[in-house]
């Protein structure tokens, strides 16, 4: 249900507020917003509230290891998001797509960003604190939109996290991206490693 309605409204904006000569960067930028906000901001606000709820405490005397009830909630988070892409990209413009590049690259971009929500979430102490925190970053991983623009390539962002998931959606659509396919695959899978190792560095600090 929340997927559908989450579905709905972006592919309603899309009608609203997209360009007449040629929608598909606009298409792009809402399909990455998903990943974004399903990933990153949920992730960070779910970690902030079982902190506030104690939750926490109950996690650290279980038999599981941390990373399984992380990555559990990450995995239903880039499965939620993948379906309103599904969503978006079938009432947006039918089967025209890349398939393979379009979910993988929603999936993988979701994950990223839940691990990086999980980081920033246990390094907060409240709510406030963690939009400080998030300001930046979302600045910084809306930077490779700029060569849809015509502000540089990919290779310029190269050390930016969100490169290879935004390279991934372009193809998905048809659009020139300086990367090759697996480079951007292999960018993405780079920077899911390194966000999870972070982000279990962090988490497991919260439970000492």
């Amino acid at each position: 249900l929340l997927a559908g309605l989450v579905a709905l409204i972006y592919t309603g904006l899309f009608y609203v507020v997209r360009p007449e000569q040629n929608p598909a960067p606009f298409l792009v930028i809402l399909l990455f917003n998903d990943p974004v906000m399903t990933g990153y901001v949920f992730a960070a606000v779910l970690w902030l509230f079982d902190k506030d709820q104690h939750t926490l405490q109950a996690i650290s005397v279980l038999p599981i290891p941390l990373h399984y009830y992380l990555f559990s909630k990450a995995t239903i988070l880039s499965v939620l998001s993948t379906l309103v892409a599904l969503v978006i990209a079938l009432a947006v413009r039918g089967t025209g797509y890349g398939w393979m590049d379009l979910l993988a690259g929603t999936f993988l971009s979701t994950f990223l960003f839940a691990g990086l929500g999980f980081a920033v979430g246990s390094k907060s102490r409240n709510f406030n604190e963690m939009l400080l925190y998030s300001i930046p970053l979302l600045i910084l991983s809306g930077l490779p939109l700029l060569p849809m623009a015509g502000l540089g390539t990919a290779l310029h962002f190269l050390p930016f996290p969100s490169t290879g998931g935004l390279g991934l959606l372009q193809q998905a659509l048809g659009l020139p991206v300086a990367l090759s396919r697996w480079g951007l695959y292999a960018h993405l899978l780079l920077f899911n490693a390194l966000a999870w190792a972070w982000a279990f560095r962090l988490t497991q600090k919260q439970l000492l």
